[in-house]
């Protein structure tokens, strides 16, 4: 470096030491961690509060909290709570110091004890006053809950009990080791997950929100520390949607869910206007119950493919459970006479009636959330479980042509989904599990492998998987017109028994998705067989490999997919399946089209000839061809119109799509319109579906109204 470099370094060194304030340069680590709490809206515990900045002297901050006064006669009778520093930090550091100091095998956990005055900040993550017994901290060390150390004490043992009485007692910071009593910066307001000292204020959004600009609102919400929890009698001091909740879901979920995101097509579609975004919102929440709504489970890692999306103790975190608990409210402040007059929130564990989800005035008919599955508690070895299914009912009119009121029609009943998921996913444990439990038809174990620095996300899984193959692996490819349980050219569920690896990348507007695999594939029954890409897969005991990949990226609402699978089929012949998927989904703030979504998608199945047994020779390659066009109007986000339509055929041997001298009444086109209306977990569809076979005329139409239930 040169002198005059260094020179001018020095003198912008010292302007900016010069430019800072006295005191603030003066300030005391407690003051800062007041002004901390402050601004992370974390109220203090009555008992340990420090007394008001600016009207009391520094001598009548440090008197001691025993010290009888006016306010609190009795508090000299009252049992001494546990202090962090001279009861609570010896047994951690005796019990858990070995692993989870700075040199121990859990050195680069997100706890670790130093011997500083930041171990109190640390495991303030970890404790939950509101419902102590059910803190991390003490599940962990009882081993109740999975833990790297397995079983550090006992529940009955003193060193329980001790932990157990500060957590209740607020989890005060007690005296420093010097023997100098420290002032409270406030036990964690007794929401779902304390707060950590250190966390980002919940209205700075993260680095790489796509969404900058903050929305004006007629009434906006008070500031994070005003919103940290309603005082008594004042509802309107309540965090409400917009500004912070809103801002924090814009800047840590929009990455996926925008609507240009990879999961733009979900139930879950972030939006920079507030009252759009919590249109998508209400749904996913039960008022006044955070730990029973889907948003808050997913956003702490429960069953979320993604993990945690905010660790527990996070101040964004706390903020959406204290949010969901006074009620959801929206972004517009209560206008009726009595609606500042709020009730205290009821003790943990009152059985109370959630409130009315908030009104949508644009839509008072719009669903008010399907629920978001059966949470069955966290067990030991085994996690946080939880339980999905989707059933049916459907009323058929089938057998006939062109219309279901001709005389050779037909009426059935028919159930075509009986599933029951068994999800283990945590916020904690990047082990997963999905099973679908009434029939098998898949299973997979997930192992999330992301390090702390990549620029990309990596999971695997191995069992029975889902192939990724196509833009819906389950139950909804729609290839050659018809989806679900309808579908005629590759299986209805396309699980198999293998072992797949996913990486996810964004790129400032782009994002990208890649999934590489291993299955048991497909064989060949015999030399000269056409394939069957429904039912031609090669027992267990005689498996054939097959491998493929997923490719996928969105830009805006343009989601696209390229699968291309290969396979061995025996007797020198081989596969060579591929699909291209392209989904557009309602590009949300554009006029008319907004409305609408498209998919459409093509697949062709390459079977080589192979000159085994004789068979070979010019002729001898074939291949198989499907299409789909699908458009569907939302006039509203319970409702929705479709028309859906597209090609099949099988064993071409000439021709780019259709071999006129190969045909049968299994190449065929399909067409089908239906209306669906959806109101939270139930919804009801109308079918009309026409199949328009090639040759061979069949009375294969068929009408359908489908009742199902999803939780």
């Amino acid at each position: 470096m040169r002198v005059a470099d260094l020179g001018t370094w020095t003198l912008f060194a010292c302007a900016l030491v010069l430019s800072v304030p006295g005191p603030a340069r003066a300030q005391s680590q407690e003051e800062k961690r007041r002004q901390l709490q402050e601004r992370l809206g974390i109220k203090p515990h009555p008992a340990q509060a420090a007394p008001d900045a600016g009207t009391s002297s520094p001598t009548e901050a440090a008197r001691p909290t025993s010290a009888p006064t006016a306010r609190t006669p009795a508090s000299a009778n009252r049992p001494r709570v546990p202090g962090f520093a001279e009861d609570v930090r010896p047994i951690l550091e005796k019990e858990c110091g070995s692993c989870h100091g700075p040199e121990g095998m859990a050195s680069r956990s997100r706890w670790v004890l130093r011997g500083e005055p930041a171990d109190y900040e640390a495991t303030l993550r970890f404790v939950q006053p509101a419902t102590a017994a059910q803190s991390p901290l003490l599940k962990k060390g009882t081993g109740t809950t999975l833990h790297g150390g397995k079983k550090v004490f006992a529940v009955e043992s003193a060193e329980y009990a001790t932990i157990l009485r500060w957590i209740e007692g607020g989890a005060p910071p007690g005296k420093a080791r010097g023997g100098t009593t420290t002032a409270s910066p406030g036990a964690p307001h007794p929401s779902h997950d304390s707060v950590p000292a250190a966390a980002p204020p919940v209205s700075s959004p993260a680095p790489t929100a796509p969404v900058t600009a903050t929305p004006s609102v007629s009434n906006p919400a008070p500031s994070a520390s005003a919103s940290a929890g309603p005082p008594s009698g004042d509802a309107s001091a309540a965090p409400r949607f917009a500004p912070q909740v809103h801002e924090a879901l814009l800047a840590d979920c929009s990455s996926c869910h925008a609507s240009d995101g990879m999961g733009g097509a979900s139930r879950y579609v972030t939006h920079a206007d507030p009252e759009q975004h919590l249109r998508s919102v209400e749904p996913l929440v039960v008022p006044g119950t955070a730990a029973s709504s889907i948003l808050y489970q997913r956003a702490k890692g429960d069953s979320h493919p993604g993990g945690a999306v905010w660790e527990p103790g996070s101040a964004q975190l706390s903020l959406l459970a204290r949010w969901i608990d006074a009620g959801a409210l929206g972004t517009n402040a209560p206008v009726t006479a009595n609606a500042a007059v709020a009730t205290a929130p009821p003790a943990p564990g009152t059985a109370v009636a959630p409130p009315a989800p908030p009104s949508n005035p644009a839509n008072p008919h719009a669903p008010t959330g399907p629920h978001g599955g059966v949470p069955l508690g966290t067990f030991p070895v085994l996690g946080s479980l939880s339980l999905n299914g989707r059933f049916d009912l459907n009323y058929e009119r089938v057998n006939y042509s062109d219309h279901p009121f001709k005389s050779e029609g037909e009426s059935a009943l028919r159930s075509y989904h009986h599933f029951l998921f068994l999800t283990r996913q945590s916020a904690e444990d990047p082990v997963t599990l999905t099973l679908e439990m009434l029939s098998l038809q898949f299973w997979e174990v997930g192992y999330r492998i992301n390090g702390a620095s990549w620029p990309v996300k990596v999971f695997a899984k191995g069992g029975k998987i889902l192939v990724p193959f196509g833009a819906d692996p389950l139950f909804h490819h729609s290839y050659g017109g018809l989806a679900g349980f309808d579908q005629r050219v590759i299986p209805v569920v396309f699980a198999r028994e293998g072992l797949t690896v996913n990486v996810e990348r964004r790129m400032g507007p782009l994002a990208f998705s890649g999934d590489a695999y291993v299955i048991s594939g497909y064989r060949l029954k015999r030399a000269d067989a056409v394939l069957n890409l429904q039912s031609d897969l090669a027992p267990l005991e005689d498996t054939r490999l097959g491998v493929g990949a997923r490719l996928g990226g969105s830009w805006g609402p343009i989601n696209v997919w390229y699968s291309p699978y290969f396979n061995s089929l025996g007797f020198g012949r081989r596969l060579f399946l591929q699909a291209l998927d392209v989904a557009v989904w309602r590009p949300r703030g554009l006029p008319v089209l907004e409305h609408f979504s498209l998919g459409a998608g093509l697949l062709r199945a390459d079977v080589s000839g192979g000159e085994a047994e004789g068979y070979g020779g010019p002729g001898a390659d074939s291949y198989h061809f499907a299409s789909y066009l699908q458009l569907r109007y939302h006039p509203t986000d319970w409702l929705y119109l479709q028309y859906r339509q597209g090609l099949r055929t099988f064993g071409n041997r000439r021709g780019l799509i259709l071999d006129s001298n190969a045909l049968t009444r299994e190449d065929a086109s399909g067409h089908n319109v239906g209306v669906v209306a959806r109101w939270r977990g139930l919804s009801a569809g109308l079918f009309q579906f026409w199949n328009l076979e090639k040759t061979d005329e069949t009375p294969d139409d068929f009408t359908r109204l489908v009742v199902a239930y999803e939780f």
